[in-house]
């Protein structure tokens, strides 16, 4: 039966992840046509009947893909890791209490060390504060963990009235799939993705260009002799192959003598993590492609997106989401209305010295290359490496009731993310940090700009028994008029600002 609002010939997956989500007005469309790549695009949006008991909340999805249909998969299974959390944690039965409190009654196997949670710099949270808590599940055995809320939630309206989290919620480690072990690799790749490039990239890029070689997979050497073909370079980059996984990441820009359609298009990033580097470096092609679309749709001239959007879509998808506007992150809005004053050429100048920055070349060939068969086999071999490092792979099961389809959020105590943006930041980033002789770490007395990193006594010890401190004042300066490329405002907000 058709679904009101999606195409007839939807494919099966993107079927069961919209029959599993809340009743509600679809509306989907291809924003194919604002480049000229030729990837598939896919914006789907649902208006929920509810909307009422969700202030703010406008379940929407970008998907991508060869074909249509891998997009409309991929951008509805998106939208059903925005909603499903919530809808499951809204009535979720919750603990409140310190650590110390709880971890008496629970012991210390079933319970996670807020301080191994990445908190920000500074924070007063210890084992002694009292959170709330909700229940996750340890993934090589199955039993129950207590996480905070904080990492858990993904939305304000998910916690407990009136309590304040520890750190801005965010939805790292969300994954969908048929089942949870399929969920369970797509939420961990993400984590060991944004845990593994975080201090990498962006304003930190290392400028190690991939040498890729003539004999990659035939769609993927054909996509970037397509965009050669285009004027755009396309910059392959290395991250990282720690716990074995191929990390890596993708930017490009137009050659002199061609323009991109929007500028805005100039800061697309395609990111990947996988046991695989094929596939790794197909994924984050597509998704630099599908990021060019993607931006010029959401942060461009109004007109550019109605070229593609049904009438009505915009003031509508505005209307509904404006509790969530006016809520919105300042800074992330602010800068971002600062690049959309900016033409091609001024902005590429701002991401020369970093984004589009090169000083090292590395063979693609070194990357770790172990083909799976699907995202379940990839991600029990991330967890594999994981696990044999002494990591705990967690996760809230955030699936619908009947378990039609599968929504996870994992959460690995000890992977970091977040440290460029919300100051966010425990042993591994210190250590790295430490062993790059990076400014960003001091140590001395404590001031306004100068935060001890919150960490457990053991990690404290590991790293030589000195208290360690990040300089707020450092991240601010090397991000600069970049935080667009960590944080986004929501889509068509800057339009709406502005008034183009």
């Amino acid at each position: 039966m058709p679904i009101l609002g999606l195409p007839d010939d939807l494919p099966d997956p993107a079927r069961r992840y919209a029959e599993a989500l809340p009743k509600g007005r679809y509306t989907a469309f291809p924003l194919t046509s604002l480049d000229r790549t030729g990837v598939a695009v896919w914006e789907v949006a649902l208006f929920l009947d509810n909307a009422a008991d969700f202030p703010g909340a406008m379940p929407s999805g970008y998907g991508y893909g060869t074909t249509d249909g891998e997009a409309l998969i991929g951008a509805i299974a998106e939208m059903a890791e925005m909603i499903c959390p919530t809808l499951r944690l809204v009535g979720e039965p919750h603990w409140t209490g310190s650590y110390n409190e709880l971890v008496l009654r629970v012991g210390k196997a079933r319970i996670t060390d807020p301080l191994t949670l990445c908190l920000p710099a500074g924070s007063p949270v210890d084992r002694d504060t009292p959170l709330a808590w909700i229940k996750a599940v340890r993934a090589r055995t199955g039993e129950p963990v207590l996480v905070p809320m904080d990492v858990g939630a993904l939305d304000y309206f998910e916690l407990p009235p009136g309590y304040q989290p520890f750190t801005t919620l965010i939805t790292n480690g969300l994954g969908a799939g048929p089942d949870i072990d399929w969920a369970l690799g797509h939420g961990l790749l993400e984590c060991l993705q944004r845990d593994g490039n975080g201090l990498l990239f962006r304003a930190l890029d290392q400028g190690i260009l991939l040498d890729l070689p003539q004999n990659l997979e035939p769609g993927t050497r054909a996509l970037l002799d397509h965009l050669d073909g285009l004027g755009i370079e396309v910059q392959a980059k290395y991250a990282t192959d720690e716990f074995g996984l191929a990390n890596l990441y993708v930017v490009g820009f137009e050659r002199d003598g061609y323009e991109p359609p929007v500028p805005i298009m100039l800061s697309a990033c395609g990111e990947a993590c996988d046991p695989d580097r094929e596939r790794a470096l197909r994924k984050a092609l597509l998704e630099f492609c599908s990021s060019r679309v993607r931006k010029a749709y959401s942060h461009g001239p109004r007109a550019v997106a109605e070229r593609v959007a049904p009438q009505g879509h915009i003031e509508a998808f505005l209307q509904t989401a404006g509790p969530s506007l006016e809520n919105a992150e300042n800074r992330a809005l602010t800068e971002m209305l600062g690049w959309a004053r900016l033409n091609s050429s001024k902005l590429k100048d701002t991401l020369r010295r970093s984004v589009f920055f090169t000083r090292a070349v590395k063979s693609f060939g070194e990357l770790p290359a172990t083909p799976c068969v699907d995202t379940r086999e990839r991600g029990r071999v991330a967890r594999n490496h994981l696990e044999a490092a002494g990591f705990d792979v967690l996760y809230v099961d955030c699936s619908p009731p009947n378990h039609s389809v599968a929504v996870v959020k994992v959460i690995v105590p000890g992977l970091e993310v977040e440290t460029m943006s919300y100051y966010r930041i425990g042993e591994r980033n210190t250590r790295k940090l430490i062993e790059r002789d990076s400014p960003l770490i001091r140590f001395g007395e404590p001031a306004d700009a100068l935060r001890p990193v919150r960490l457990t006594p053991e990690a404290l010890d590991r790293l030589g028994g000195r208290q360690p401190l990040l300089d707020t004042a450092a991240v601010d300066r090397m991000v600069g008029p970049l935080y667009p490329l960590y944080r986004e405002p929501e889509a068509h907000h800057v339009a709406e600002v502005l008034g183009l």
